[in-house]
């Protein structure tokens, strides 16, 4: 399935300038667990990180099954065993602060835009949880 949509709305996201810092700014806000997690953060390498994340996420719901081993890799990181574990109930909330960011973002925003979002970030998440 193509998410090329999803990619272009990502891009024009991106364009805006400070996407990364009005997520993490909702997502922090969203749960206290969240801001645990985050409490000693490099934000410059976070942000990289979660471009990278998103990109492979994408790609991975593109049915790019090279994906998944990079994928498995972020997700080992954040198993309960991992070196940063989240839990799995954060990250339908990631998704919704990322969906909800992305639509005050991008320029274009559509509300089936907004299911496009979910349906290509979903698989990945998916992937997240199982590993935990």
């Amino acid at each position: 399935m193509s998410y090329s949509d999803v990619q272009q709305s990502y891009g024009r996201c991106r364009r805006e300038g400070d996407f990364a810092e009005r997520f993490y700014e909702r997502f922090l806000q969203a749960d206290p667990r969240v801001a645990e997690v985050f409490a000693n953060t490099d934000w410059t390498r976070q942000k990289r990180a979660l471009g990278q994340a998103i990109s492979a996420a994408l790609s991975y719901a593109e049915g790019e099954t090279f994906m998944r081993s990079t994928l498995e890799r972020m997700a080992q990181v954040h198993s309960r065993r991992g070196s940063v574990p989240i839990e799995p109930a954060l990250y339908g909330l990631w998704l919704n602060c990322m969906v909800r960011t992305a639509s005050e973002t991008d320029p274009k925003w559509t509300d089936e835009l907004a299911s496009r979002w979910y349906g290509a970030l979903s698989p990945a998440i998916d992937l997240f949880i199982e590993h935990y």
